[in-house]
Formats: C-alpha cells, sequence, structure tokens
C-alpha cells in the first residue's frame, strides 16, 4: 500500500515537470520565434494612441504576482559558481521591470508619429520606440505593427520582453507583456483608459 502511494507522488511530480517542461519549451519557442517578426512600418487602417491613458488597477493582472519569485526552481541544478555567478548579477526580472516602466507605471502619456512613438511612464522616464529593428544599450529590439496592434520585442542576453499595444476602443487600450527572466516566463496583462 505505501509502495503505491509512493508511486502515485512520483507519477505527480513527473506529470508536473513534464508540463512545466513542455510549457517552458512552448515559451521558448515562442520567443525564439519573435526573433524574425514579420512588423510593419504602419498598421493596416489608422491607429491614434497618442494621449494621456490612466491604468484600470481593477481590470489589470495583479503586479505583486508578475513580479513574485517562482514558487519552485525550474532551472537545472547549478554549480557553484554558476550560482554565485547568478547571484552577482542580480535578478533579470528586477532588471525588466526597472527598464520597462510601462509594467507599474499609473499613467503613460503616449506621442505617436509616422515612424516612432514616445512614452512618459509616471512614475518613471521617457522612452522613445522608433519603428524596425536597432540596438538601445544592451538591448536588440525589433518595432512595428501586426495588423492594428503595436508590437515591440527587446532581447538581450537571457532577457526576452514581448509588448503588443492594442486599442480595445478609441478609449481603451490593452498592453500585453509576456517576459522571459531568470529561467522564468511571466504574461501581464495591463488596462488603460484615455484621460479625457
Amino acid at each position: 500500500m505505501r509502495h503505491n502511494k509512493v508511486q502515485k507522488k512520483e507519477q505527480k511530480t513527473a506529470a508536473k515537470a513534464l508540463k512545466t517542461a513542455i510549457g517552458t519549451a512552448f515559451f521558448a519557442l515562442l520567443m525564439v520565434g519573435c526573433q524574425g517578426l514579420d512588423l510593419a512600418e504602419s498598421p493596416v487602417k489608422s491607429i491614434q494612441l497618442s494621449g494621456i491613458w490612466t491604468v484600470d488597477a481593477g481590470a489589470s493582472d495583479d503586479l505583486r504576482a508578475f513580479t513574485r519569485p517562482p514558487s519552485e526552481r525550474r532551472t537545472p541544478k547549478l554549480s557553484v559558481r554558476e550560482e554565485i555567478r547568478r547571484i552577482g548579477l542580480g535578478s533579470g526580472l528586477a532588471f525588466v521591470v526597472q527598464d520597462f516602466q510601462v509594467i507599474d507605471a499609473n499613467q503613460i502619456s503616449i506621442e505617436q508619429g509616422r515612424d516612432s512613438m514616445g512614452v512618459k511612464h509616471t512614475p518613471g522616464t521617457y522612452r522613445d520606440v522608433t519603428w524596425g529593428d536597432r540596438e538601445r544599450d544592451i538591448w536588440r529590439i525589433q518595432a512595428g505593427w501586426q495588423e492594428t496592434d503595436l508590437v515591440i520585442f527587446s532581447s538581450a542576453k537571457g532577457l526576452r520582453v514581448l509588448e503588443r499595444y492594442q486599442l480595445v476602443n478609441p478609449n481603451r487600450l490593452r498592453l500585453d507583456l509576456e517576459v522571459q527572466a531568470d529561467a522564468v516566463n511571466r504574461k501581464l496583462t495591463r488596462f488603460f483608459d484615455r484621460k479625457r
């Protein structure tokens, strides 16, 4: 009887590990595929993102859950040397949250041009994004349009961030973020309402 309980527990653990591995592999494939995004320099129809947008915290995902450390370690066991190096580099997620201030901004002010967009984050700083491929600090950035969605894909060593800005209606903006950092995949959806 005890052997059956141990065996069932091992099966559950193996199934959970398999599910995690499949999910991680799918997300990794998605993120690797993003490196070859086919982005246009203009949307298929006129989209106006310019304006002042205030976060709808009630409709948006919980930031605390997004930034919380994973409940289980998903990286393979590291050697002592690799673990010391990882600790020395700090958290990739903390770096992403600091560098992509739209993650915790209460308000964003967008100035959209024909080939670029400027965003002032409150709290936070100003960010300029130009359509096409370019490099900014450690990031390789691809920005442009997929149909009517503005897509920005940023990658650096061990870090990937996919941002998708989508107008739900003229006064409602949906922002989907997919982040791969610290060998963990995370998703966050935020909603913003146009200030009148």
